[in-house]
């Protein structure tokens, strides 16, 4: 299984690990530990192994001459009842590269590019998986109103790649 995402900086992706790790120690929830911080481009999907130096080819390729970009992060969303994120403002040239991504997966006979089809929604998880309904509620509660802005040049797309427990990087391009 592999997935493609867009990971920030060190300093922004620490700062969102302490999120998580807020989370953890006062609820005990720890799905968000699954993976680096990240938004998802293609979210999980299944590669033959003799395929992946093939589209790791095809995704070097796709992405040459394209610029960075910057993201804005702001403030807190949920897929509720179980799902926790930070927010990624609307940006041109990050659906622009989403698009991409998804019709680079067509060509690989991937077509799971969204999730249940409900269109690309960019954000960065900090707790899901494990997420009780009333422990969704009370961290939901504790952030809806907190405030949190930052942003970062998109500079690499990231291919993780499951171990069995957790994600690992596979690619950096």
């Amino acid at each position: 299984m592999f997935f493609i995402g867009i990971c920030p900086p060190h300093p922004l992706e620490k700062r969102i690990h302490g999120i998580k790790e807020e989370f953890r120690q006062k609820y005990g929830v720890k799905g968000g530990f699954r993976s680096k911080a990240h938004i998802t481009l293609q979210m999980p999907f299944n590669l033959a192994i003799n395929k992946e130096e093939q589209f790791i080819s095809a995704l070097n390729y796709m992405l040459a001459g394209k610029r960075t970009f910057k993201i804005e992060l702001k403030d807190f969303g949920n897929f509720e009842p179980r799902v926790i994120f930070i927010n990624v403002d609307e940006n041109r040239e990050l659906d622009s590269l989403q698009k991409s991504v998804e019709h680079l997966m067509k060509k690989f006979q991937v077509f799971n590019s969204t999730h249940k089809n409900n269109g690309f929604t960019p954000h960065i998880t900090v707790a899901f998986r494990d997420l009780k309904k009333p422990t969704f509620s009370k961290i939901w509660n504790e952030v809806k109103d907190r405030d949190f802005k930052e942003s970062f040049r998109a500079n690499a797309i990231t291919v993780f790649k499951h171990n069995g427990n957790s994600w690992d990087i596979f690619s950096k391009n």
